[in-house]
């Protein structure tokens, strides 16, 4: 895959000619539209899930990886033409073709550097792949896409084991297993429909992706996306392997999960990951909501009485109303309650009071 950078924002080319950042603040694949992106800040994930199985009391990760895994051999899948499948499937075709392409994009897409360990593939039981992932930007989240990613090539069901071999990577395992059928009967994927809006981001006149990621540096041989400015790291992740995660979650543990969730989020923001620099005012906070593809900021209105927000098109809605209320209790030192509404059609209005307001 040509890594070339554009010669003006040195984003690599490959990146914005195979990502369309849209006007409603979403980020679509260029080749499967209905596949929402998110492009978010990840050193959060994992501590945001460990903080959600703490406040509700049960060990998630499992969950995480069965329902991410789902997520991925969809979202995989809607990439490879029945005729690449087919091949693959009467072993005219090798799938690490494929595999290699995807792993390639995955580290442009800074989830980590994934490489090949060993492989069998006679379609029997005795079938294994296995990958050595460095530096991933979430451990099940990499995992999960692992084993999506296999089900997707080779249409069998998988289960997988994992160990950590060093400081920062992990060598994952795919072998075939059936899986459990309830988990097999949901699938929590919604194909994404565009709808226009009013938001447009300043463009790089030479390669036609958003001018505002001049301010990441790529780094393509280890998987990773840093911010200039903050040192954070970031990543396109598919908005479709989050959100189906926080759906099982509340299908398997209850109404708790939502709240957790929100709550786990402004218990990180508070933590002194961010700072008000991160919000300044709305026109600035609208165009970073834009670029990280989590919606259109249509109001923001932030004084010491609380907070009242609409965001348009809302991606990962639960984590955008935990950072904005940890948003305002950094701003203003103070303890608070939140209120959440999502409409049908993706509208996400959040109210933020501090206790003695409320």
């Amino acid at each position: 895959m040509d890594l070339k950078p554009c010669s003006e924002c040195g984003v690599p080319e490959v990146v914005t000619s195979e990502h369309l950042w849209l006007n409603n603040g979403d980020i679509v694949h260029a080749r499967a539209q209905t596949s929402r992106m998110v492009f978010i800040e990840t050193e959060n994930l994992d501590p945001l899930f460990r903080g959600i199985a703490q406040i509700i009391g049960s060990e998630i990760e499992h969950m995480i990886i069965t329902t991410g895994r789902r997520a991925e051999r969809i979202y995989f899948g809607s990439f490879i033409p029945e005729k690449i499948r087919e091949k693959i499937l009467n072993k005219e075709m090798d799938y690490e073709l494929v595999d290699a392409v995807f792993r390639d994009l995955g580290r442009l897409e800074g989830v980590g550097n994934v490489n090949l360990v060993d492989r069998r593939y006679e379609q029997d039981q005795n079938d294994y792949d296995t990958v050595s992932i460095s530096e991933p930007h979430s451990v099940p989240m990499a995992v999960s896409a692992h084993i999506g990613a296999i089900e997707g090539l080779t249409g069998v069901d998988q289960g997988y084991r994992y160990e950590k071999v060093s400081a920062d990577t992990y060598n994952v395992t795919a072998f075939p297993s059936p899986h459990p059928e309830g988990l097999s009967k949901r699938m929590w994927f919604k194909p994404h429909h565009h709808t226009d809006g009013d938001i447009e981001l300043e463009r790089c006149s030479s390669c036609g992706g958003p001018r505002a990621l001049g301010g990441y540096e790529w780094y393509p041989e280890r998987g990773i996306i840093v911010n200039k400015i903050t040192n954070r790291r970031i990543a396109l992740q598919g908005d479709a392997m989050l959100n189906p995660v926080f759906l099982e979650l509340e299908e398997e543990l209850g109404d708790v999960v939502p709240g957790a969730v929100v709550e786990a989020q402004r218990r990180f923001t508070r933590s002194g990951f961010y700072t008000m620099e991160d919000i300044t005012d709305e026109g600035d906070f609208r165009t970073k909501l834009a670029l990280m593809g989590l919606g259109n900021l249509k109001e923001l209105v932030m004084r010491k009485k609380g907070m009242n927000m609409r965001l348009d098109n809302a991606a990962l809605h639960l984590i955008t109303v935990g950072l904005s209320q940890g948003f305002f209790e950094i701003g203003f030192n103070v303890d608070t309650t939140v209120d959440w509404e999502l409409s049908e059609e993706g509208d996400l209005q959040v109210e933020v009071k501090p206790l003695k307001y409320t």
